[in-house]
């Protein structure tokens, strides 16, 4: 069984959201966008407390600035589906029976659905139902009951930077145990154990020195006090790189596919770990739901993908946030999930299993994920034939005052990658875009390409495509009155009669595209902002009104 889907209305910094879920969910979103929300609701109702969370006013959704106009009613559903027919009779869910129903694909599911009411005078009333298929309450006894029969099997864990917990519920701090330092050095050492009876290539310190990293590792989430470790420090870094080496292999090894064993043997040690740390008991039979909040915090990246690598040999359900290009190079685009604010709602984007064909996939891969990662978190795109354009534009629009870094702006050629994947790509990720072409033959088909991917209904062909009246950028910024810089990189004089199309041969062979696209951009960057052509000008003012959701 997983958490399938969650469904939120009026809460915190959610006006509404729908957001599937699969196994690994990555999250990304702006600040405000409502990822911690998100992570609040699933922590304050899913969390293994031995109290059922009661909601409180300011829990209740307001628009920015407005609290006068605070939502009076909440929602939240959380629906948990069985990986396949069948599995909800496994002994472990006998408790659940009550609680499933079967969906149109006849897997089982439950859906639990927690509700809040403010009232005028100011106080609280929440209560708790389970749902049918068709969204109507079960008749139930013992609510309260079933509901923690629910989390003890799968608990929500929050993971976060030891530096940045913060108690969700202050008042439980005094309730924590102390740490079991003789378990926890226990479990360890019956890890290790179990370890060096598979038949590996680790020896037995390089096992010692990973499961220490390992240790350091969740502790860096778990400890509410950063531990201090003793020694000089030179020779704690040496121990430190040493230690993270020998976890890189230990994840190598355990992500076999014959390693499942110490998986679980892992999970163990999570669960220990988590024990150690506060004073819930987890389930024997319980599957953690992790939520790992901004996992790069003070990590490098090469830590980070060591950390990663970890974190994807436990068997868990994960739902991860992050701001870090370098963790999104290590994720699959199937399972990102963008959040983008909407003035009705927290729209989700995400391709999911079945998003792209395999060939489109290989391209997106190799053009976002692997080389321009921090794409991801554009809002907006600015298509381009070459690195030419990218040079050019991106100069051009700060010398016109439009910091497209700042406004969310990212230009990428997609020569390389072919326009078509990259066009489908941003529509179902829920990034805006638009297309800058040559008017050449070229430029023609792909300007044909944009048109045949219009929507008559919501899409303007202005507002997705600029076409140059041109046979490419080096034309039109001669004809624009750039002429003067390319004949004194050909070294031809203005004087000499010559075609443009052999002044630009001569000055591309002279220096380069990108080095002529510099010294346009320089050249204009003297002469001011009245040189720049206007049609790049009304091109820069339409990508940043995109980029800023059409609130100009």
């Amino acid at each position: 069984m997983f958490l399938e889907r969650v469904e939120i209305v009026g809460f915190r910094g959610i006006n509404r959201l729908s957001l599937m879920l699969d196994e690994n969910t990555v999250l990304l979103g702006e600040n405000a966008w409502g990822k911690s929300s998100l992570l609040d609701a699933m922590t304050f109702l899913l969390a293994p407390e031995q109290t059922l969370y009661r909601f409180e006013a300011r829990d209740f959704h307001f628009p920015p600035g407005d609290e006068a106009a605070k939502e009076r009613h909440l929602q939240i559903i959380f629906t948990f589906c069985e990986k396949d027919i069948g599995h909800a009779h496994l002994p472990r869910y006998r408790h659940l029976s009550p609680l499933w129903s079967k969906g149109e694909d006849n897997l089982g599911r439950i859906h639990y659905c927690c509700e809040g009411e403010l009232e005028n005078d100011g106080t609280v009333c929440t209560w708790r139902r389970f749902l049918d298929a068709d969204g109507n309450a079960l008749h139930l006894h013992h609510i309260d009951q079933l509901v923690h029969a629910l989390i003890r099997i799968h608990p929500v864990m929050r993971l976060r930077d030891a530096r940045f917990i913060r108690r969700l519920r202050p008042s439980s701090l005094n309730d924590r145990l102390p740490v079991d330092n003789e378990a926890l050095a226990q479990q360890l050492d019956q890890l290790t154990r179990e370890l060096v009876r598979n038949p590996q290539k680790l020896t037995n310190s390089e096992l010692r020195h990973g499961l220490a990293a390992m240790q350091q590792l969740l502790e860096h989430y778990f400890a509410e006090l950063g531990s201090q470790v003793p020694g000089p420090r030179r020779h704690r870094q040496a121990e430190d790189r040493q230690a993270w080496r020998s976890l890189d292999n230990i994840n190598r090894t355990i992500a076999e596919p014959s390693s499942r064993s110490m998986r679980l043997i892992l999970l163990g040690m999570f669960s220990t770990l988590l024990q150690a740390k506060g004073n819930v008991k987890l389930d024997p039979h319980a599957r953690p739901l992790l939520l790992v909040e901004d996992p790069e915090t003070r990590l490098h990246p090469i830590m980070l993908s060591v950390a990663w690598s970890l974190l994807n040999q436990m068997p868990l359900q994960r739902i991860t946030t992050t701001n870090s290009s370098e963790l999104v190079s290590l994720v699959p685009v199937e399972h990102i999930c963008r959040l983008v604010r909407e003035s009705s709602r927290v729209a989700t984007y995400r391709l999911g299993p079945s998003g792209l064909s395999p060939e489109d996939g290989r391209r997106i891969a190799f053009h976002i994920r692997f080389n321009r990662p921090s794409s991801l978190f554009a809002r907006c795109w600015l298509l381009v034939e070459g690195e030419t354009e990218v040079w050019l534009l991106n100069e051009l629009a700060r010398q016109c005052g439009y910091h497209f870094e700042a406004e969310g702006v990212r230009v990428i050629e997609f020569a390389q990658c072919g326009l078509k994947p990259l066009l489908k790509f941003a529509r179902r990720m829920g990034i805006e875009w638009h297309t800058l072409v040559d008017g050449d033959e070229a430029g023609k088909k792909y300007a044909n390409t944009v048109r045949n991917l219009l929507d008559n209904h919501e899409d303007n062909e202005r507002d997705r495509l600029t076409v140059l009246p041109a046979l490419d950028m080096e034309h039109f910024m001669y004809k624009e009155g750039f002429s003067a810089v390319y004949h004194r990189v050909a070294s031809v004089p203005l004087k000499v009669q010559m075609p443009v199309r052999k002044v630009i041969l001569k000055a591309v062979h002279h220096s380069s595209k990108p080095d002529l696209a510099i010294e346009v951009a320089m050249q204009a960057g003297t002469w001011g902002t009245d040189s720049v052509p206007p049609l790049l000008k009304k091109m820069f003012s339409r990508v940043v009104w995109l980029a800023r959701g059409r609130a100009d």
